[in-house]
């Protein structure tokens, strides 16, 4: 919830004409965009973690995540790497994400909405 709050401040920031920060042109409407995709990104990351295979009772079989550890495997040599992709998304299956997990998820989720916020304005501007 911590990133939600930095992302917001840090927006905000940006309305601020006596700022130091670069000089935007934010409205309202691009709030709500990248803080919709921030949210978004964060309840929709544990739930596709789970629909690809990656469970608490571990991988599910004949699931994505079932393929993806047998192909890493093979690249590996019959092993999964600690630390690796598998194993990072078999511990969110588990565990759920981590604050710099979700961070960073928050992150991606803000910048994919500004750019289609972006892109779908430029659109209509074109028309």
């Amino acid at each position: 919830m911590l990133y939600l709050v930095y992302t917001v401040l840090l927006l905000s920031a940006a309305f601020n004409t006596g700022s130091s920060l670069p000089s935007f042109d934010i409205d309202w409407s691009t709030v709500a965009w990248v803080a919709g995709g921030a949210v978004t990104a964060v309840v929709a990351a544990p739930i596709a973690v789970g629909a690809l295979g990656f469970t608490a009772a571990g991988i599910s079989a004949g699931s994505g995540a079932a393929g993806l550890m047998s192909a890493f495997a093979g690249i590996n040599g019959g092993a999964t790497a600690a630390g690796g992709v598998v194993a990072t998304l078999q511990s969110a299956g588990v565990i759920g994400l981590t604050a710099g997990a979700k961070a960073a998820v928050a992150g991606t989720g803000a910048g994919v909405a500004y750019v289609a916020k972006s892109y779908r304005q430029k659109s209509s501007d074109e028309h």
